[in-house]
């Protein structure tokens, strides 16, 4: 199974922007970034002073919105 995670923040408008636009079928786990965990997972990831958003799909990173949501719909 496809692992399919976003890192936000709160306050974030390409965040939101990308939240409000997921394809019809598609869920992603979302982190937020800016709590203990969502910190640790980032980091995990080594996405720490990257710009967010940020999408992970097993491992693989996606960044920027418009690349994020395109790889959404190619996984819808």
């Amino acid at each position: 199974m496809t692992e399919i995670i976003l890192f936000t923040k709160p306050d974030c408008q390409k965040c939101e922007y990308v939240k409000t636009h997921l394809p019809e079928g598609i869920q992603p786990r979302i982190v937020n970034t800016t709590e203990a965990d969502g910190l640790a997972e980032a980091a995990y990831y080594e996405l720490l002073n990257k710009n967010l958003p940020i999408l992970v799909v097993d491992d693989e990173v996606f960044e920027g919105s418009i690349v994020i949501i395109n790889k959404l719909k190619e996984l819808a």
